[in-house]
């Protein structure tokens, strides 16, 4: 059986705190990894379905051209990869595949699924839904389909059935990670990927855990925390660099750094086997130290994206965020003494934050901390963390606000995608473009970037960079 596991276009995402225009396909490309990771597990454990993945994104696809590309591969199964802020997306998607093809079997996985399998199955043109790790479920599903077998007998799925939706037993999360092989980037070795900050021509992302052990209140990542070994991460970064030509790679873990030794031993194992490469890491502050920035910066690593999120300790005490100020400006001091680029991630407007000065003290705050680059959102209650039930209990929203656009994804819901006690939409989007205003306009911000420069690819990046700020002036609550 042909299985087409598919990226939704990137076209009316529900805002997740950063404007459309900063997550813009020239900003940055990353691989759909979920569904490389799918496909290099079918391939070898399922040799008799014939595998393909479609990235809608990095093809430039409408809806319409994704549901010709569908019709032309012609797929048994059809998986799309749902988040609960593409939703529309999906759904569009969705519906162009059932057009192409009625016959085939269409099949939801994600994080979405984590949380609203019962509203995603409820979906008109969706026939199952995939729940926690997907791959030997898929395999099994197709099993199950091409054998006419019933699909009561797949684990780790909810299903319709002569009307009826059926949920079968959940499957037992693949507790090791490094059982699995090597996620399928030569299914899409083609593709222009990129990512931000990136020096070199030819880049991937890398994953070398699920889930996070944090509890942070407006996070809704899976607790369920799985890594893999340092031999097992760097037998990956290895396959990259020699047999695919890669140069440069981010690790996209929600938390790379959670255990230090894991880090260092990657480091430690990268210069063993002299791999020449760059990379970046998505890290935590409380957890860095000159070691490990030492060992990590001579072993390749040029770029840590912090997830800093605000300028108090009370706002980090009233996030459930467990490190201080002190350790952050400390941790970007060791970074840049290290000589590796810092980016800060901000979350402008947090709960705690009552007025517009409150809200700007992230000025100097970002001064001090002196990052190469620095990326505001404005604070983004999810649906499925504590602090929209906070949100609920204050009287911002409903507790239900989200269930009719979950059971019906279109354009025109009026979501609580911004904390809204005490400041309006229009608001925030405009301190949004002053945060950005004061740090990229800043004539040692630009000094910077361009003293940075090491490419011609890298100073193309720059140029787009700084047209989407010009386009950031013109952004009003109706364009993010």
């Amino acid at each position: 059986m042909k299985v087409l596991l598919v990226k939704p276009p990137k076209l009316n995402q529900v805002w997740v705190g950063i404007p459309d225009i900063f997550n813009a396909k020239d900003i940055y490309l990353y691989p759909p990894l979920c569904l490389m990771t799918l496909s290099g597990y079918l391939k070898p454990n399922y040799p008799q379905h014939k595998i393909e993945i479609l990235d809608t994104v990095a093809d430039g696809l409408s809806y319409t051209a994704t549901g010709a590309r569908i019709g032309e591969i012609n797929p048994g199964i059809v998986g799309v990869r749902a988040l609960t802020h593409n939703l529309i997306d999906v759904v569009e998607t969705v519906k162009e595949a059932r057009k192409a093809c009625p016959k085939a079997h269409i099949t939801l996985g994600g994080p979405h699924l984590r949380v609203y399998p019962d509203q995603a199955i409820g979906l008109p043109e969706v026939d199952s839904v995939v729940l926690g790790d997907g791959e030997v479920t898929i395999g099994e599903l197709a099993n199950a389909l091409e054998e006419g077998k019933d699909l009561e007998t797949v684990a780790g799925i909810y299903f319709k059935k002569n009307g009826q939706i059926i949920k079968n037993e959940p499957r037992e999360p693949i507790h090791d990670l490094n059982s699995l092989p090597f996620p399928d980037r030569k299914a899409l070795i083609d593709k222009p990927y990129f990512t931000p900050a990136m020096r070199k021509t030819k880049c991937t992302t890398l994953i070398s855990s699920r889930g996070c052990p944090n509890r942070c209140s407006y996070c809704s990542t899976h607790k369920l925390y799985r890594n893999r070994t340092a031999l097992n991460i760097v037998d990956e970064v290895e396959d990259c660099v020699s047999n695919l030509g890669i140069e440069e790679i981010l690790f996209l873990d929600d938390t790379f750094n959670i255990e230090n030794e894991k880090v260092m031993d990657v480091c430690r194992e990268i210069l063993k086997r002299k791999l020449k490469l760059e990379w970046g890491f998505k890290g935590a502050c409380k957890n860095v130290t000159p070691e490990l920035l030492g060992l990590a910066r001579e072993a390749g690593c040029t770029k840590i994206h912090y997830g800093v999120e605000t300028w108090s300790n009370e706002g980090l005490k009233s996030i459930n965020k467990s490190v201080t100020i002190d350790e952050i400006i400390q941790a970007f001091k060791w970074t840049r003494k290290a000589g590796i680029r810092s980016i800060a991630f901000m979350m402008m407007a947090c709960p705690f934050e009552k007025t517009r000065d409150d809200v700007l003290k992230a000025k100097d705050f970002i001064r001090k901390l002196d990052p190469d680059y620095v990326v505001y959102s404005a604070f983004s209650p999810y649906p499925d963390v504590p602090v929209f039930k906070e949100g609920v209990e204050l009287g911002l929203w409903k507790e239900d606000c989200w269930d009719e656009f979950l059971r019906n994804p279109r354009k025109g819901y009026d979501l609580p995608t911004f904390w809204t006690q005490y400041f309006t939409a229009d608001d925030l989007i405009e301190l949004f473009k002053e945060l950005n205003r004061d740090f990229y306009y800043n004539p040692r911000t630009m000094m910077r970037s361009l003293s940075n420069l090491r490419s011609l690819a890298e100073l193309k990046r720059l140029v787009r960079g700084g047209l989407t700020l010009l386009k950031m002036e013109m952004m009003n609550r109706g364009r993010i």
